[in-house]
């Protein structure tokens, strides 16, 4: 089977959802080696590269690696950037978590160890005593009782192999929730790359909100941000400016990502125990996107003052403690 998939690829042809699902459940059965799965997507890229992004595939691909459990959870949001970005700045996605379920929302995030920052989701969350590891079921019954649960995407198909070259998991791998999601946010720093995302996600997600700033893979507090959203069935494209909020950050050195897991721990821990800092407010103003997004503010500037309060309420920080304490 390997062989013919990989000659089909070579030969310029694009695989279906059955041809994929077929090889996802391959490389989970052990049927197929890390080294394997990097030769096919390396002649997956170099065939996109002559003949460009089959869209449907992509999304195929990003339906083929969900898992085959039902749940039934209701408005599931997943947030996370696409990474690359020039301003290494202080993780948002996995810090927003407990500020989102705070709110109502069903949180549910995928992430992996940091690949262009020091630390990614995983990093943090083993930084603040949480098991990135667990199996579905555990995280959706943290998600039923806390409000948020995170998935490791090694969970969702294990790469102990990586080439170092760009591949299709570059723009897939974002984009891959275990579950069926109802909303996704993601931040891009590349407007081509934010285009191919977008094209990709519109066939899986129905509510989204994509942002664009060449500076980081997020809202920036300082220079304004492209926004595309997608909610109900309209999607609508602006500009978010910043500058229209009174924010206290003059400089991304203020939002920057600490060196270590362990000292952006200390950081996160400050931020949801309410301590006010450029930080804390980067960090309620991408929350507030989400806010937005899922109907919980008006707009993302509404959205930003609501997580304020919120961070502000000393409620951040004892859901996220229990969290930590949760059994599973």
């Amino acid at each position: 089977m390997i062989e013919k998939t990989i000659e089909k690829i070579m030969d310029g042809k694009y695989l279906n959802y059955s041809e994929l699902n077929n090889l996802v459940i391959s490389i989970r059965a052990g049927n197929i080696n890390s080294l394997q799965f990097v030769s096919i997507l390396a002649a997956m890229e170099t065939r996109n590269r002559i003949n460009g992004i089959d869209f449907d595939e992509a999304a195929n691909f990003v339906r083929a690696l969900r898992l085959p459990q039902s749940s039934d959870l209701e408005g599931i949001l997943c947030n996370a950037g696409t990474g690359g970005d020039k301003v290494k700045t202080i993780n948002v996605g996995t810090t927003s978590m407990p500020i989102l379920a705070e709110a109502g929302i069903n949180v549910l995030k995928i992430g992996y160890k940091g690949i262009t920052s020091k630390c990614g989701s995983r990093d943090i969350l083993q930084a603040l005593g949480l098991n990135p590891f667990l199996p579905i079921d555990k995280v959706v019954e943290s998600v039923k009782q806390i409000g948020m649960g995170y998935y490791d995407f090694a969970n969702l198909i294990v790469i102990e192999e990586r080439s170092g070259f760009r591949s299709p998991l570059h723009y897939i791998a974002p984009l891959c929730h275990p579950l069926h999601l109802t909303y996704k946010m993601m931040g891009c720093s590349n407007e081509k790359h934010l285009e191919t995302v977008e094209s990709i996600l519109a066939r899986v997600c129905d509510n989204y909100m994509l942002t664009f700033n060449q500076d980081i893979d997020e809202i920036s507090p300082l220079t304004p941000s492209k926004i595309i959203e997608r909610k109900g069935g309209i999607r609508t494209e602006y500009i978010f400016d910043p500058l229209k909020i009174d924010l206290s950050c003059k400089d991304y050195r203020d939002i920057e990502s600490p060196e270590s897991p362990k000292e952006a721990a200390g950081i996160i821990r400050e931020i949801y125990a309410g301590r006010k800092s450029s930080k804390s407010e980067f960090i309620a103003l991408n929350s507030g996107a989400g806010l937005y997004l899922t109907g919980k503010a008006e707009s993302i500037t509404d959205g930003f003052e609501r997580a304020l309060e919120i961070l502000r309420s000393g409620k951040v920080l004892r859901r996220f403690d229990s969290w930590v304490k949760f059994k599973y």
